[in-house]
């Protein structure tokens, strides 16, 4: 996955306006639209400054990585990987109901002994 998929993933989920985030990081409004739409590429300290507030890695943001974070020194296994990416895509109604989906097959798993 791209530089500029991975930032508007990010920003939507934190539910951000590209403005809100040029704000946040002390850019000119239209520079995370020229991100996100590849016309331009952050400078190193923006991409630092993108991987702090985001609490991700800079590699993760430039798709070295398809690991969000590292845990623990090791790298997520891959489908943990890929379920992080298709939960970003959600809406918070859904990620919510993600979470009371799971936390009901925790409940079936835990009483099925």
């Amino acid at each position: 996955m791209n530089f500029n998929i991975r930032l508007k993933q990010l920003r939507q989920k934190n539910n951000l306006t590209q403005s809100e985030l040029a704000d946040i990081l002390g850019l000119k409004p239209t520079a995370i639209s020229n991100y996100e739409s590849e016309r331009n590429e952050p400078s190193f300290d923006k991409l630092i400054a993108l991987s702090k507030y985001f609490d991700v890695s800079c590699d993760y943001l430039l798709g070295v990585t398809d690991s969000y974070l590292p845990i623990g020194g090791e790298v997520l296994d891959k489908d943990i990987v890929e379920f992080f990416d298709l939960y970003q895509q959600l809406t918070p109604e859904s990620t919510a109901d993600i979470r009371d989906y799971i936390k009901y097959l925790l409940y079936k798993q835990e009483h099925s002994k």
